[in-house]
C-alpha cells in the first residue's frame, strides 16, 4: 500500500511538472506599450486610438530584438475601439501598459472620467500607468522619438515623466489610480501636458482638469514650478537671480513642507504654508562675491526668497481668481484641522478656496558654496 501511494504521488508530480494544461505561447500575443485617445477626424463622434504594440518574436528573432508598432482603429466607445483592433491583431494584452494619452480635442469633446472609464474597469490595466494630455496629433506623436536605437513612445514619456526629480518645472507623475481618485472626488488634479519640440517629446507645462473630469486651464512650466514650490514637491533643480546686476544660481539638496496653519474667522478661511529648503552655490558671478561673510550669504538667502514667494503667489492668484479652482488639494489640510468648515464646503470647495486668504513663507538656507569661494579681499 505504501508503495501504490508512492508510485500515485510521482506520478502527480510528474504531470505537474509538465506544465499547464491551458499554458499559451507567449510569442503569439502582443503586449500594449501606450495608448492614444482622440476624436477620430472622419468621423467626430467616434474615439480614435492609437496603440503602441510589443510585437511578438518571431522564430528567427531573439528576445533582445523585440519590436514595436502602431495601430489605429475606431469605435463608438473605447472598448469598441479595442475590439476593432483585435480582430486584425488577437492576443492583445494590457497587462504592460506604460502611458496613456488623452488628446485636449477628446477631453472636451467626452471628458476624462468617460476616457478612462474602460481601462480602470479592467483588471488588467496597471493602476499606476501615466496619464498625459496633448495638442499634437496623435499619429505624429507617437512616431517619435525619431532615429535608430531609441526608445518607443510609451517608454520614453515614462522616462519624461519621472524628470521631476531633475527639474521644478515638470509636475509630480499623474497615475491613472489617482486621476480615477480625483474623479470620483470631484477634486480637480493637473495633468502633465506633451509637446513635440526641436524634433523631441517634451513635457511641457500642465492642464488643469476641473472637477478631475473637464480640461480648463493652462499652467506654463513656470506656473508648475511655483505649484510644485507650494506643494513642497521639490527634490532638485536650480533657482536663478541677480545680486548686483550678475547672475546667481542656486541649486536644490532638499524642500518639504514644514508647516500648514490654518484658521475660520466669519466663515473667512486663511491658510499659511511654510516650506523650507536647503541648498548651494553653484555658480556666482557676482564680482563682489564675499562668500565667507556672513550678511552676504543671508543676502543671497533673501533674494532667492522673494524670488520664489513672488512665484508662489503668482499661481495662487491664478488659480483663484482666473481658474477658480484647486488642483493642488490644499483642502486635506482644512480637513484635518477646520472639519466643521471643510464639511460645510466639501461639496463645492472651489467657492470657499477662491475666497480664502492664502499666505506662503520659504525659509531657505544656502549651506555649501561648492568647493570655490572668496572674499573680497581675493583669499
Amino acid at each position: 500500500m505504501k508503495r501504490l501511494r508512492s508510485m500515485i504521488a510521482c506520478l502527480f508530480v510528474a504531470i505537474c511538472l509538465g506544465g499547464c494544461w491551458d499554458s499559451a505561447n507567449i510569442e503569439t500575443f502582443s503586449f500594449i506599450m501606450g495608448i492614444g485617445l482622440g476624436v477620430d477626424q472622419n468621423d467626430p463622434e467616434k474615439v480614435g486610438m492609437v496603440t503602441q504594440l510589443y510585437l511578438p518574436v518571431s522564430e528567427n528573432e531573439g528576445a533582445s530584438t523585440l519590436t514595436y508598432q502602431n495601430k489605429y482603429s475606431t469605435g463608438e466607445s473605447v472598448i469598441e475601439a479595442i475590439r476593432n483592433l483585435e480582430l486584425v491583431d488577437q492576443g492583445i494584452m494590457s497587462d504592460h501598459q506604460l502611458a496613456l494619452v488623452l488628446h485636449s480635442d477628446a477631453l472636451k469633446k467626452w471628458n476624462a472620467e468617460a476616457l478612462i472609464n474602460q481601462r480602470m474597469r479592467d483588471e488588467r490595466a496597471r493602476r499606476g500607468l501615466r496619464i498625459f494630455v496633448t495638442e499634437e496629433d496623435l499619429n505624429e506623436l507617437f512616431t517619435y522619438p525619431k532615429g535608430d536605437d531609441t526608445a518607443p513612445t510609451s517608454k520614453a514619456l515614462d522616462l519624461l515623466a519621472q524628470n521631476n526629480d531633475r527639474t521644478t518645472e515638470i509636475i509630480v507623475p499623474l497615475t491613472l489610480g489617482k486621476l480615477s481618485d480625483s474623479i470620483e472626488r470631484a477634486q480637480s488634479i493637473l495633468i502633465p501636458n506633451i509637446t513635440i519640440s526641436e524634433e523631441e517629446l517634451k513635457i511641457n507645462g500642465a492642464y488643469i482638469l476641473k472637477d478631475g473630469k473637464h480640461i480648463d486651464g493652462y499652467l506654463s512650466p513656470a506656473h508648475v514650478s511655483g505649484v510644485n514650490w507650494l506643494n513642497g514637491d521639490v527634490q532638485s533643480g536650480v533657482i536663478n537671480a541677480k545680486v548686483n546686476g550678475a547672475r546667481v544660481v542656486y541649486e536644490i539638496l532638499d524642500a518639504s513642507v514644514a508647516s500648514v496653519t490654518t484658521s475660520v474667522q466669519e466663515d473667512q478661511l486663511s491658510m499659511h504654508i511654510k516650506v523650507t529648503s536647503d541648498g548651494r552655490l553653484v555658480e556666482n558671478w557676482d564680482p563682489n562675491e564675499d562668500a565667507y561673510n556672513a550678511d552676504y550669504k543671508q543676502n543671497l538667502e533673501t533674494i532667492f526668497e522673494e524670488k520664489l514667494t513672488q512665484e508662489v503667489t503668482t499661481i495662487i492668484e491664478l488659480l483663484q481668481k482666473d481658474y477658480q479652482t484647486d488642483p493642488l488639494d490644499l483642502q486635506k489640510y482644512v480637513r484635518v484641522q477646520q472639519y466643521p468648515f471643510w464639511k460645510q464646503y466639501k461639496d463645492d470647495w472651489d467657492a470657499a478656496f477662491q475666497k480664502a486668504t492664502i499666505t506662503y513663507e520659504v525659509d531657505l538656507t544656502i549651506v555649501d558654496f561648492g568647493t570655490r569661494g572668496k572674499n573680497r579681499e581675493g583669499e
